[in-house]
Formats: structure tokens, C-alpha cells, sequence
């Protein structure tokens, strides 16, 4: 992984999130996996965070972003949800 530039600093920030549906019940059938993966990774570009990984089993989803540090974690993902 490259270190990130700005102007007054450099850094490497990687956040792991996994997201549990309610219950944990298997919501993220086929038709609805691919759907949800091409609106997370829109909302990514749109709000200039970077989707490292994203996998999206029957039950959960899995996704590490890196994003700037004057963004916290909990706003990514409050960005994201």
C-alpha cells in the first residue's frame, strides 16, 4: 500500500467495517448482492472514499476503505449506510 499526500501531511488510513442486518438474517440474496455492491462503491466515488475491498455474503458485508484523516470512521460510515 502507497502512502496518501496532502498538503500538511502524509498518511495511510485503512478502516475495516463489517455491516450486520438486523438478526443477522440472510437479506443479501443474488439479485440484491450486485445492486448493493454498485451503490456502495457509487457512494464511494461519489464522496471520494476509496472501496479497498468489498464482499457481500448471504449475511453481512465486509468492506476495508481508506479515506482521508479529517474524516472519522464513524462519518464513512454514516456516509455509507
Amino acid at each position: 500500500m502507497e502512502l496518501q499526500r496532502n498538503t500538511d501531511h502524509v498518511f495511510r488510513l485503512m478502516y475495516h467495517f463489517v455491516w450486520i442486518p438486523k438478526y443477522r438474517h440472510k437479506v443479501f440474496s443474488p439479485p440484491y448482492r450486485t445492486v448493493m455492491k454498485d451503490i456502495i462503491e457509487q457512494i464511494g466515488y461519489d464522496y471520494n472514499i476509496e472501496i479497498v475491498e468489498l464482499e457481500i455474503p448471504i449475511d453481512h458485508i465486509h468492506m476495508v476503505v481508506r479515506s482521508e484523516p479529517k474524516v472519522s470512521p464513524s462519518e464513512i460510515m454514516q456516509i455509507i449506510k
